[in-house]
Order: C-alpha cells, then sequence, then structure tokens
C-alpha cells in the first residue's frame, strides 16, 4: 500500500470509449473501488445518462442529488455526492435528464464540470468519471476535468473500431482546452485465454501503443457481469473471483505508474501527439487484427440456407433460436460453434453481423488448424 505522505495531489481519470459493450462501466466501478479497498479516497462520477454504473452501485434512479446539477450551476458540487457502501468511495449519480443537456447546450460553456469538480478534488485521492458512450456535451466537459483518459479495449477483432475519432477528440480538447491531458493507459478487457486470437490482438496493440497498454488485462469473468444486478461491485459481490484479483490489480498498477511519474515530465508510453503523428493509422492496427483473425479459415457452404433465415433478427429473436453462449449481448459481432461434421482439426463457426440490433450479415467459416 502506497503511504499517504507519499501520495500526490487529486488525479481525475476519465474513462471512456464509444463502442459498447467493453467493459466501461464495469471497470469504473471496479477500479474505483478497488483504489477505496486500497486506502485511497475516491468520488466516482457517473456521467453517461444511461446511469448504469449508479444502478450497478445500488443507487435508486431518479435520485435526488445527480450530476445534472452541478451543470445548472444553482448546486455545488459537495450538495450531490452521495456514499456508497464501498469502503472509502462516494458517488456522484446519473440522471437521464444529461441527456437533454447533451441535445440544448451542443455550443455552451464546456468548462461547467472543471470548474464544479475543482472545488472538491481536494477532498479526494482520486476522481473517476465514467463517460457518456457520445462524444457530445458531456464528454467534451470530462475530457476538460480529467488529467487523463483510460480507454477500455474488448478484446475481439473488432477492438479498435471507432478508436481513431475518440482518439481525434483526445488530441482536440488537449491542443483546444486542457493542455495538461495524457492517456492513463488502454485497458484490455474480456480476455480468454482459450481463444488464440485474443493474443494476437493484444500483441498488436502494445505493438502499437507501447507501454499505454496496461499489463493488467481483466479477463471474461461471469461474475463482472453478475455483480451490478445486485448493486454491488465484484468485491462485496465475490472476493475470492478472477474479476476482484484483476481490478486490484489494475489499481495498483494505476497507483504505482502515478508515483513512478512524480519525479520525473517523461510519459509512460507514447503522448497523444506521438499516437496521431505516427505514420500508423489505428485503422491499419484493426485490419491486421481482423486479417490475423481470419487468416485460418475458409469458407464453407453447410446449410447456409437454414442460416439466412436468421437475416433481420434482433438480437433477442436469435438468443431465443441459438442461446448468448459466450458472446457479449452489447457486441456487433457473435460467434457460434456450427457442430455438423466438424473434427478436432476442421471446425465450423457461425458468424453473425449487427447493425442496429438486427443480423445484418452471416457467414459461415471452417477453422484449419496449423
Amino acid at each position: 500500500m502506497i503511504p499517504k505522505s507519499i501520495m500526490l495531489k487529486s488525479k481525475t481519470i476519465a474513462i471512456a470509449n464509444q463502442k459498447g459493450g467493453v467493459g466501461k462501466t464495469t471497470t469504473a466501478i471496479n477500479l474505483a473501488s478497488a483504489l477505496g479497498i486500497l486506502n485511497h479516497k475516491v468520488l466516482l462520477i457517473d456521467a453517461d445518462p444511461q446511469a448504469n454504473t449508479s444502478l450497478g452501485l445500488g443507487t435508486k434512479i431518479p435520485c435526488e442529488k445527480s450530476l445534472v446539477h452541478l451543470f445548472d450551476e444553482k448546486s455545488s458540487a459537495l450538495q450531490q455526492i452521495t456514499q456508497t457502501h464501498s469502503p472509502n468511495l462516494d458517488l456522484i449519480p446519473s440522471s437521464v435528464n444529461l441527456a437533454d443537456l447533451e441535445i440544448n447546450n451542443i455550443n455552451k460553456n464546456v468548462f461547467k464540470l472543471k470548474k464544479a469538480l475543482d472545488g472538491i478534488k481536494n477532498k479526494y485521492d482520486y476522481l473517476i468519471i465514467d463517460c457518456s458512450p457520445s462524444l457530445g456535451y458531456i464528454s467534451v466537459n470530462s475530457f476538460i476535468a480529467a488529467d487523463s483518459i483510460l480507454i477500455p479495449i474488448q478484446c475481439e477483432y473488432l477492438a479498435m473500431e471507432g478508436l481513431n475519432k475518440l482518439l481525434k477528440t483526445i488530441k482536440e480538447i488537449k491542443v483546444n482546452f486542457n493542455k495538461e491531458l495524457e492517456i492513463e493507459g488502454f485497458l484490455i478487457t474480456m480476455y480468454d485465454k482459450r481463444l488464440k486470437h485474443n493474443q494476437h490482438i493484444i500483441n498488436e496493440l502494445k505493438a502499437y501503443f507501447d507501454d499505454l497498454v496496461f499489463k493488467t488485462v481483466i479477463k471474461r469473468n461471469v461474475s463482472l457481469s453478475e455483480a451490478p444486478s445486485f448493486g454491488t461491485n465484484i468485491f462485496d459481490y465475490k472476493i475470492e473471483s478472477i474479476g476482484s484479483e484483476d481490478y486490484l490489480n489494475l489499481s495498483r498498477e494505476i497507483i504505482t505508474n502515478r508515483n513512478k511519474m512524480k519525479n520525473t515530465t517523461k510519459t509512460l508510453g507514447k503522448t497523444i501527439q506521438q499516437i496521431m503523428n505516427d505514420n500508423k493509422e489505428t485503422n491499419v492496427v484493426e485490419t491486421s487484427i481482423r486479417k490475423n483473425h481470419l487468416k485460418h479459415f475458409e469458407p464453407f457452404d453447410v446449410k447456409k440456407k437454414n442460416f439466412n433465415k436468421l437475416k433481420n433478427l434482433t438480437k433477442e429473436e436469435v438468443i431465443k433460436r441459438l442461446g448468448l453462449v459466450y458472446n457479449d449481448i452489447h457486441s456487433n459481432i457473435w460467434m457460434y460453434r456450427v457442430s455438423e461434421r466438424a473434427t478436432v482439426f476442421r471446425k465450423n463457426f457461425l458468424y453473425l453481423t449487427f447493425i442496429n440490433n438486427r443480423v445484418h450479415s452471416i457467414e459461415l467459416r471452417r477453422f484449419r488448424r496449423g
């Protein structure tokens, strides 16, 4: 544990990724809780209109206290703080009314959240912001208020989808509004060691983003998805789980990195400017990930007419017919094992691509071993 005597000034970390289902809210809840368990005073700010962070910590929505009140400047941040059942962890809950701010304040003051939080930062060691998935007014406020941005990336072959737009937004915020803003790191989530391409995705991300990719990897763990349903974090739900261990390791890594940097002007890994100025664009990395994932596959036509009946079905309708299995409900690419004529050397897979929650395309592939 890091002694309080050598703690730095308060640090604000925004957690952001416009791609859904990457573990953004799970990371916000459990990273904040882990830091609190390690004896750091933490304020968690739910800046997502969906309020999943608030609900995931057992807060009833709508709540009398809410982040939305900080934007009308009639209330202080201190007045909107609620206590949680987790040690050393306070919360500013979200509200569905945040969505109205996105529409009505698109060109208005983008420093409101920073101004509100500056008044209470010295009461906390860490402020963690769960950002809205849209790159609108609320997210811009969050990025301006933050010292750094943590970007969770799901370990799948569409991992880089939309990341270039997010990085460009971060760069624009840094250049125009918050010159101290940096990337805290890229966090690999939902890692499954049984899937060979998962390690390739990690290798590609590390090759491109250098030490900005956290050493800690969040492994796929059912307890992490179950805990919010009970209004609690992974530590209160199942302390002995893999998810609990992973988020404690992440919090220790963040603390260690922070203390390493206190006496140097260097940054870990690449800076935002280096990433954006690099000859390689992030879509090149995305293409590499996709190609490697598919290079051991070949098309086949086993009962394709039957699978075509899945086209235009919703995710809920697909689940009724095929089940969810290991697919993430938020992902737009689902994969199913097709058992017919499969052997240890040849395994058949069905890929479903969703657009607007409906099956858009169907692809059958056979995995060749070796």
